[in-house]
């Protein structure tokens, strides 16, 4: 697609478009089976008529707490079909975090998922007087919720059930459902993806139907993905990795997607065995995970392709040890729909094992003065910068926060340190906040952790700051042993 094909590109239109060229082919394999294209499409459809029977419109939010299941991508669809705003909510999430979110976000509507390993409702129950649901709603704490859905296979008190949504819809004509579907447009936000960065509370990024499309599509191009391939990957439906790259991969690509709904890397293993993977995407605690494992050796595994997110060290270990011969080191930001600078699968092996590449296709790139508005040469390392198709509307009901990460010529602050080649590569030094200043002199977190990283008995490791009373800091270093 050129620069400007994707201007008009919705969620829900994408999905129409897989369902015409895949049908009845299986695009996601979830823990409770395979998903088809068509089965997808019909199901969201229900929940999207259901969400409308609730009086759910374009423009309103509704938040989503639950790992990666197939429930997950209904709502997803059927939220962008009918141009509601999804909310993913972080899985490790404690009330006084979760009620933060719901407020900050003004989410009408909660829906999350009874799982045996997580006490969700049990967390919810602290938000309310008493632990009841029914009859109190909306409250002072949370006076934008209308209403909790649940999937679950039991009744819960003060709580919809999905049967019952599914129901509800069938007072609402498939017409009705076409015509809320056409008044959604590709620049209309379709998710509020909270991030963290440096900051002590989260900030929504508002993110966009046709460039959370194009993010997942520069991803396809990246792997050269097709119909052929079948896609591991464990992460995350609350950030961008799963809900852009994983959730829409396989519209655009055809490809087959595995989802582990939570991290387990001897679980992952038998997974990309037994589905035959060919491509894997990870950050490093993934990697180093797998390649610590004992079952790493003894799998029959056909990784030919992958992403990976991780230190120059770390990158050349899992193409040695795990033998993944295509393999990148992409980077991208939640504010920029994932998108931002990648190397091509033929680059030389040292130019994709230490540097993040060149930018994707319509995205910018410069290096400017840390804080400062000075732009900076090739070869002198700064502040990353990107400007283009890629970048965030802001954070939601927070315009300072957004002035201060986007300026008035559209280019977006990333709060990564790196520095150009004089080949046009990208390397990335760290994170501006994570450089100790010892006695002046500035380390860099992410050098320590990788140095760490090279001895024999470490299997993770992470360095921070510590105070010092002679060099106002220093380097602590936390070490997890390999066992």
């Amino acid at each position: 697609m050129g620069n400007d094909d994707w201007a008009g590109k919705t969620i829900g239109g994408a999905l129409e478009e897989a369902v015409a060229r895949y049908g009845n082919e299986v695009g996601y394999v979830f823990t409770s089976g395979e998903l088809t294209y068509t089965c997808l499409k019909q199901t969201s459809d229900l929940l999207a008529r259901g969400l409308l029977s609730l009086g759910v419109t374009k423009g309103d939010k509704v938040a989503v707490w639950m790992a990666g299941y197939a429930e997950w991508a209904f709502v997803y669809f059927a939220l962008a079909r009918i141009g509601a705003i999804m909310v993913p909510v972080n899985t490790r999430y404690r009330p006084e975090e979760i009620k933060y979110v719901l407020h900050k976000s003004k989410a009408s509507f909660l829906v999350f998922k009874e799982e045996p390993n997580k006490d969700f409702l049990g967390l919810l129950k602290q938000l309310f007087s008493g632990g009841a649901f029914a009859g109190n709603l909306p409250n002072e704490t949370l006076p934008s919720l209308r209403a909790l859905i649940a999937a679950s296979d039991r009744r819960i008190d003060g709580c919809l059930g999905f049967d019952e949504l599914i129901a509800a819809g069938k007072a609402i004509s498939e017409n009705e459902l076409v015509q809320a579907a056409s008044e959604v447009a590709g620049n209309d936000i379709a998710m509020l993806q909270f991030t963290s960065g440096t900051t002590a509370m989260p900030k929504a990024a508002m993110l966009f139907h046709s460039a959370m499309l194009r993010g997942a599509w520069c991803g396809c191009k990246v792997l050269q993905l097709t119909e052929a391939d079948r896609f591991f990957s464990p992460q995350p439906f609350f950030h961008v990795g799963g809900s852009i790259q994983v959730m829409l991969t396989p519209i655009l690509s055809g490809c087959r997607m595995i989802v582990q709904p939570y991290f387990d890397a001897g679980q992952a293993l038998e997974l990309m065995e037994r589905h035959r993977c060919n491509v894997v995407m990870g950050h490093q605690p993934h990697y180093i995970e797998y390649l610590n494992h004992p079952d790493l050796k003894t799998r029959n595994l056909v990784l030919e392709k992958g992403m990976i997110f991780a230190s120059p060290d770390v990158n050349q270990r899992v193409y040695d040890e795990m033998g993944i011969r295509k393999l990148v080191s992409p980077y991208g930001l939640t504010e920029t729909h994932i998108g931002g600078t990648a190397c091509a699968l033929d680059d030389p092996l040292e130019i994709r094992m230490t540097t993040v590449g060149q930018p994707m296709p319509g995205v910018e790139l410069a290096i400017r003065q840390p804080n400062g508005k000075e732009f900076l040469p090739v070869g002198e390392i700064g502040e990353v910068c990107f400007r283009g198709w890629c970048i965030t509307k802001g954070y939601f009901d927070d315009p300072e926060k957004t002035a201060e990460a986007l300026d008035e010529q559209g280019w977006f602050r990333t709060g990564d340190l790196g520095v150009i080649g004089e080949n046009g590569y990208l390397s990335l030094v760290g994170r501006i906040k994570e450089m100790i200043r010892v006695g002046g002199e500035n380390v860099a977190a992410a050098e320590i952790e990788s140095v760490l990283l090279r001895h024999h008995a470490v299997k993770q490791a992470v360095a921070v700051a510590m105070a010092d009373s002679r060099l106002t800091e220093v380097v602590a270093g936390f070490v997890e042993l390999k066992t």
